[in-house]
């Protein structure tokens, strides 16, 4: 690059584009590093979402914390439990589609180092455990912004890419190249948008299950992987996840959701992929942790699902309702407490 000035060509400043483009990169590398940023992009991306809740649970502080991925997102309504379960100031459905415990144990020690475990703030903690729950995978970017950055745990290409989010969440970031996802994007710069089926505050987190709520490929890809062995690595973050809630004297239960054309793994003892499941049930009952699941006898008809996997608002009312009972001590036989093998 070169400018005249009095009749004179003077080189302009070497390597101005290299900077300039430097500059661009840590810009959008700062932002991304922003809660307030991804939060503005809940409507966009499954994390800005995420952040949404989590968030709303850093300001609020409910007593009760339900934690799970899309099979809890759609399941559990908070008000309808606690109309059936005293809880306090009341529940919060931190159900994120896609997240295993990895994911859920990174959101619990960013909200335990900010001190919301504990008397008068979250007090009990709902796990929805499913198999997808304990398989490693993380297409949605969770990871990224709720791992642990630590790289002697981790390994060094986490650590970098919860470090550099350009790089880390860069496959999520080529969504934009949709026009319909760019657009998204553009408006939620521009104005205040929320996620589809309403913020966090709406429903306390619970998002009614309907046709466009699941992603098809993500849908598929949990049921074709739901009998798989759970992956090593996320099983001891799910046992961390549950000793960082006994350290903390939160009470734990596990609730296993139902499915329209079967049992989850952990209760079906005759299923040859089951052997895996079953353990970790045992370990289960070893350590006290209450666990609850459909009756055995009872079957949800399909005008209570949105696919095989998900209920929609009709099935999460009832399931719901009939937790709440079985959690209080109730006997109606709809939720039952799941004993020894």
């Amino acid at each position: 690059m070169a400018m005249r000035i009095n009749g004179w060509w003077r080189a302009g400043m070497p390597g101005a584009g290299v900077v300039c483009a430097v500059a661009l990169l840590l810009g959008a590398e700062a932002l991304l590093h922003s809660d307030v940023f991804m939060h503005r992009l809940r409507s966009v991306f499954a994390v800005g979402r995420a952040y949404d809740k989590v968030l709303y649970v850093e300001q609020q502080a409910p007593r009760m914390l339900v934690l799970g991925n899309s099979r809890v997102d759609n399941a559990i309504d908070p008000r309808t439990l606690g109309a059936a379960f005293a809880a306090g100031r009341g529940g919060f459905n931190l159900g994120l589609p896609g997240a295993n415990a990895s994911a859920l144990l990174g959101i619990a020690h960013r909200f335990d180092e900010r001190g919301l475990f504990g008397r008068g703030k979250v007090e009990r903690v709902l796990i929805g455990l499913d198999e997808s729950l304990l398989h490693a995978g993380d297409a949605l970017g969770y990871d990224v912004f709720f791992g642990q950055p630590d790289i002697w745990e981790v390994g060094a290409q986490a650590y970098l890419r919860s470090t550099l989010r350009l790089w880390g969440y860069a496959d999520n970031l080529k969504q934009l190249r949709e026009p319909a996802k760019l657009i998204q994007f553009a408006t939620a710069l521009t104005e205040e948008v929320e996620p589809v089926g309403g913020g966090a505050a709406e429903r306390l987190g619970y998002r009614p299950g309907f046709g466009d709520n699941q992603d098809a490929g993500q849908v598929a890809r949990q049921e074709a992987g739901s009998t798989h062995p759970p992956d090593p690595k996320v099983v001891a973050d799910f046992w961390s996840l549950l000793d960082l809630l006994e350290r903390r004297q939160v009470s734990v239960v596990v609730v296993f959701p139902p499915l329209l054309n079967r049992r989850v793994l952990y209760l079906e003892g005759a299923h040859p992929a089951s052997s895996p499941y079953l353990a970790l049930r045992r370990e289960l009952l070893a350590r006290g942790v209450p666990m609850f699941a459909l009756s055995a006898d009872l079957k949800l008809p399909p005008e209570g699902f949105v696919n095989a996997g998900h209920l929609n608002d009709l099935g999460a009312q009832y399931f719901s309702r009939a937790l709440g009972r079985a959690l209080s001590g109730g006997t109606h036989g709809e939720v039952e407490r799941v004993g020894a093998l």
